[in-house]
């Protein structure tokens, strides 16, 4: 499958009933910033709250929304590990997208990925009730890997992460690259990028800034998973609340 050049379906952009319509929005997109609102009950609580999302172009022009949808006791005790569901809306408030993941033990442990039951995984559908792929951690004895699959499950794209992790308010000159890999498993055709967000909110919350670059013509149903796969990084690698110790 040749995600970089696949036609593509003509559709409105908000028909609910056409896969590729809600989503179509990203079809002129190859650079993303996402940034994570703070949570003030989460500075204070120290406890992780529902994270929100707001999703712009490189031009700083909000075009989709994302939130989650998980439970309080989950978010206590297992932080990064938690279940939840993200629910990603566009600018109607119309749902187009949602990313799904279990609760699975161990979670950010690369190595821990070899065995099924602690590796991380979700499933996108767009529209919702309409599996378009899925984002699978990959057993590693060194770095995150995580494979992106197609509805047929044909691994079309490979995320690498960096030798070392950083997270915190002390982090501020550290690269946090998620290498995106195309067909090949070699070439490198883009990147997720943790940004630094500022001392008060890396020492007191969870909220977190991105960049996601990927080539223009990627299919577009594959720039839908490659942003379910940007969750997933935060989730299970910059989700822990600073100053909760239990966590």
């Amino acid at each position: 499958m040749d995600v970089l050049n696949q036609a593509q379906p003509e559709g409105r952009m908000f028909a609910p009933t056409n896969v590729a319509s809600g989503i179509d929005i990203l079809r002129t997109v190859s650079l993303l910033l996402i940034k994570q609102r703070p949570s003030v009950a989460e500075a204070i609580l120290g406890i992780a709250m529902k994270a929100k999302f707001d999703i712009l172009t490189d031009n700083k022009e909000q075009i989709l929304f994302a939130h989650e949808e998980s439970d309080f006791c989950q978010r206590l005790c297992c932080t990064s590990s938690r279940r939840f569901t993200l629910h990603v809306l566009n600018n109607s408030r119309q749902e187009i997208m949602q990313i799904h993941r279990e609760f699975t033990c161990f979670s950010g442990c690369c190595w821990c990925a070899y065995c099924k039951g602690c590796r991380q995984e979700v499933t996108i559908e767009a529209p919702p009730g309409q599996p378009i792929g899925t984002v699978t951690q990959a057993g590693s004895c060194w770095r995150m890997h995580y494979v992106l699959k197609d509805i047929e499950e044909r691994t079309t794209l490979t995320i690498v992460g960096p030798r070392c992790i950083c997270d915190g308010a002390w982090c501020c000159c550290c690269k946090n690259k998620f290498t995106l890999f195309g067909t090949d498993g070699t070439t490198e055709i883009g990147a997720i990028h943790k940004k630094y967000s500022g001392y008060c909110k890396e020492a007191f919350t969870s909220a977190d800034n991105y960049t996601y670059e990927v080539p223009l013509n990627l299919d577009v149903k594959m720039k839908a998973i490659v942003l379910a796969a940007l969750f997933v990084i935060d989730f299970t690698n910059f989700s822990t609340v600073p100053n909760n110790d239990d966590n």
